[in-house]
């Protein structure tokens, strides 16, 4: 064969040895997204990220709590448990496309539902949610066992509202030493002195409480700190240290938007200040909007992560509470139609999404394997009002209009 035509031969064979192992060993970053939980037009569903085809889990209105178990998250290894008021469903992560009947929380003689708080042990088996003792009028808070299906009360007189919270000890089970649940008590006769709500640290594996007195004044969330301190909320993201009521954090009072980490070891939250050393023609060029990290070992030398000027804050742009990985990692927050993300070990805030227009329509959700972020706004381009936005900072931002006229939530990003 003279020599020219092995040339080819070989440029030939190269090429077709290119494309085969491009073929193989080469895959399109939508490939390994991956699925998310969500719930739209009265079912909860699990969506593929890449093609939007839905697996269906169970009915689910929406009016009704819909907490996922850890498992959902990637944060243990039990089973991914999704409840839908009354119903628990598990969710299968293995691409089954038969839908799961789920099962009902038990009741009893005497007793009714009631649309409580609700919340799952760091052991990602446990539920803890309320019933209603028809007979003394009073909220009988259980615990739930998702692998068993076994219920066992553990208080009588909870306060429905307010959801209860696990130290992380419960990652051990129930039976651990260190595992608590705190929880808020209702006082139905509030004209008697003596009836005021408490907070109640009940350790599981031997029936002892610590309780603390409360003020008549609203609370709005219960939080443990790794120490093991009791935290509570009032107003709203703004902590409190139960045995005292003393301030978690010294928040400036033109402060807002604070929200604190899944483990209460940080609070993020925006402030107005004047930058130093400014050379403004005017005291309003010199202001701008900083995002600050208020560290709970150190809370009183909180520390700027991001700053923009004040008079470009002002002119638009969307706004949104910060939201946590549940790892409380890292977190995401808009400001001025840029997704901003901030990695809490390495210190670096990093803008990972710029043209953010509209408004979220859904609290965004953070991806378990890898570092990436998905959300909801209302830029469907004139034919729906929600757009399903993928973050991912290595790879090119995946976007679908979402086609439904019910809206849609986002509930967890499943573990692959």
């Amino acid at each position: 064969m003279p020599k020219s035509q092995w040339s080819s031969l070989l440029i030939w064979v190269g090429a077709v040895l290119i494309i085969i192992f491009a073929t193989v060993f080469y895959r399109p970053a939508a490939a390994s997204t991956g699925s998310l939980l969500i719930w739209m037009k009265g079912l909860i569903y699990v969506m593929d990220i890449d093609t939007l085809v839905l697996q269906r889990v169970g009915p689910a209105m929406a009016s009704e709590v819909m907490a996922p178990a850890p498992g959902c998250f990637g944060q243990t290894d039990t089973p991914c448990w999704v409840t839908a008021g009354r119903n628990v469903y598990e969710v299968s992560l293995g691409g089954s496309t038969e839908p799961n009947a789920g099962v009902m929380l038990p009741l009893g003689e005497g007793f009714r539902w009631v649309d409580s708080a609700i919340s799952w042990s760091p052991d990602g088996m446990h539920l803890a949610y309320g019933v209603l003792n028809e007979a003394r009028n009073r909220v009988e808070l259980r615990v739930y066992n998702a692998a068993t299906t076994e219920t066992r009360p553990v208080f009588l007189g909870a306060d429905p509202e307010i959801a209860p919270a696990w130290t992380a000890g419960c990652a051990a089970g129930l039976t651990a030493a260190d595992c608590q649940l705190a929880f808020k008590t209702r006082v139905n006769n509030v004209g008697v002195n003596e009836a005021r709500p408490r907070l109640v640290a009940l350790t599981l594996a031997t029936g002892v409480e610590e309780t603390w007195r409360l003020s008549s004044e609203s609370i709005f969330e219960l939080r443990w700190r790794p120490d093991g301190q009791l935290l509570y909320s009032r107003p709203k993201r703004h902590f409190r240290y139960a045995h005292d009521g003393t301030p978690a954090y010294a928040f400036p009072s033109n402060s807002r938007l604070a929200n604190m980490s899944p483990d209460a070891r940080f609070t993020v939250y925006y402030q107005p200040f004047t930058l130093q050393g400014c050379q403004a023609d005017t005291a309003d060029g010199c202001l701008n909007l900083g995002v600050w990290l208020a560290n709970g070992d150190n809370p009183d030398n909180p520390g700027l992560i991001y700053n923009v000027e004040l008079a470009q804050s002002e002119a638009g742009g969307l706004n949104f509470i910060p939201t946590w990985s549940p790892r409380g990692h890292a977190f995401v927050f808009f400001q001025e139609g840029k997704l901003i993300h901030y990695d809490v070990p390495q210190q670096e805030a990093t803008i990972w999404y710029k043209p953010v227009q509209g408004k979220l329509r859904s609290i965004p959700v953070f991806s378990p394997d890898t570092e990436a972020v998905a959300f909801i706004d209302d830029q469907g381009q004139g034919f729906s009002e929600y757009r399903l936005v993928v973050v991912n900072p290595r790879l090119q931002p995946i976007e679908h209009i979402i086609d439904t006229q019910t809206g849609i939530r986002l509930l967890a990003w499943l573990p692959n």
